[in-house]
Order: structure tokens, then C-alpha cells, then sequence
């Protein structure tokens, strides 16, 4: 079966760099209205098929995210809490670089193994996948043994770089930070939460395409995009 992750549209807490992880969150601005809207022809040009599920958090912007996707393949989206994003707990909506530094040093912590650690005020790494890994599981329950089932979710970028990195082949940490999921792109894995999954794209690009270096600086996401469209212009 395919999994599509995607992350939702752009919000005014993206632009300030805000930790903006409890509910109900802020709305997605002009831009990521807009990001929605066309986020419906992408996916027929990145995926192809109709999914057969799509599921979202219970974060707004998420939500808004999902609803242009539900009224164009006819389907409803499912709202489940265990696909939120990770909490910053005692950082909420904190803009500072110190607060900043520890939320992502924290989440990197959890990408490289150390899945005790904690979120200040919030959870562990080990807590965190296995309340996201319930959400995955709902979301593909009867479908597993199906080679052409196609499941959308709509969740967070944290979130996806922690998750996709621990549970999706392919997603190195080289990859995912130098180049930060973009809001409104598409990751697609391939597999099963049994089998385990395959990545064949990360945030609308094939994993071959990526000018990824080893052991290069990471990037912000306006650093990676800035840095991608000079690669492509070069």
C-alpha cells in the first residue's frame, strides 16, 4: 500500500517561528489557503490515485489543509488526536532562538536514538512514536494486504522528520535536515505498519533528486528552499 504524508499549508506561525503545537492553533493564512487549494493537483500529478482514506489531527490548520483534498475525491477526513504535532510543552509558542535550539535538539535526539528524552513540559521520543504509530495504524487497518490502497494524512513537520526518520526506509537524517518538508508537499512511502516502509518521495521530490551532502549544515526550511532554487538555476 502508499502512504502520503503531507504537511499542512503555510500559517503566520511558520513565518514567525513560533512553536505553535497545541490545539487549537493558528489558521493558515493567505498563502497556505492558497497551498491547499493547489495542493488538490498535486497530488493527481505526484500520486496519481484517489485515496481510498484521508486523515488529518485535530489541529486547525491541518484540518483546513485536508478539506480541499475530502471535496475533490469525495471522501471524509478522519480527525484523530495521536497525529498531532510534537508538543512543545513548555516552549509553547516560544519564538526564542535558546527555546527554539531545544525543541529541535530534542527532536534530533529522538531521530538519532534517544528516544528517552523528553520534551520540556511534554513527552518523551518513545511516547511520541507510539501515539503516532496508532494513528498510522488506524488509518491503514484492512488495507495492509492491498498493493493499490492509497491513504492520505495531513499532519505536522516535526513530526514527519521524527516519525519518518525512525519508521520510513530511505528518510535519513542527512536528508531531513538539510532539506526541511516544505508546507503543502508530499512525502510517499510504500509498505505497511507491519512490513515497515520504503520512502520514494520526500516533500515533492524523488530521494535521488535531492542534492543532499554527507554530514552537511543543516537548513531551515526558507534556507533549504532558498538553496534548492539555487541548485536548480545553476
Amino acid at each position: 500500500m502508499r502512504l502520503v504524508l503531507i504537511r499542512h499549508g503555510e500559517t503566520d506561525s511558520n513565518l514567525s517561528g513560533a512553536l505553535d503545537t497545541a490545539w487549537p492553533g493558528r489558521p493558515l493564512n493567505a498563502t497556505g489557503r492558497e497551498q491547499a487549494v493547489a495542493l488538490v493537483d498535486k497530488f493527481h500529478k505526484l500520486v496519481g490515485s484517489a485515496p481510498q482514506r484521508l486523515a488529518c489531527s485535530f489541529i486547525l490548520r491541518t484540518r483546513q489543509t485536508a478539506e480541499p483534498l475530502a471535496q475533490a475525491f469525495n471522501i471524509p477526513v478522519q480527525v484523530d488526536p495521536d497525529l498531532r504535532e510534537v508538543r512543545a510543552g513548555a516552549l509553547e509558542m516560544s519564538t526564542t532562538l535558546e527555546d527554539t535550539r531545544e525543541y529541535l535538539d530534542t527532536a534530533i535526539g529522538w531521530v538519532t536514538g534517544d528516544l528517552e528524552r523528553r520534551m520540556p513540559g511534554a513527552e518523551s521520543g518513545a511516547e511520541t512514536l507510539a501515539r503516532f504509530d496508532r494513528g498510522i495504524a488506524r488509518l491503514c487497518a484492512g488495507l495492509e494486504d492491498d498493493p493499490e490502497a492509497t491513504v492520505a494524512v495531513v499532519i505536522h513537520g516535526a513530526i514527519m522528520r521524527v516519525w519518518g526518520a525512525n519508521r520510513i526506509e530511505g528518510l535519513t537524517l542527512d536528508l531531513l535536515a538539510q532539506f526541511p518538508c516544505q508546507n503543502c508537499s508530499l512525502t510517499l512511502a510504500t509498505g505497511s505498519p507491519t512490513a515497515g516502509w520504503k520512502a520514494e518521495l520526500w516533500s515533492d521530490r524523488h530521494l535521488e533528486d535531492w542534492p543532499v551532502v554527507p554530514g552537511g549544515k543543516p537548513r531551515t526550511s526558507k534556507e533549504a528552499r532558498e538553496h534548492l532554487e539555487s541548485v536548480l538555476l545553476s
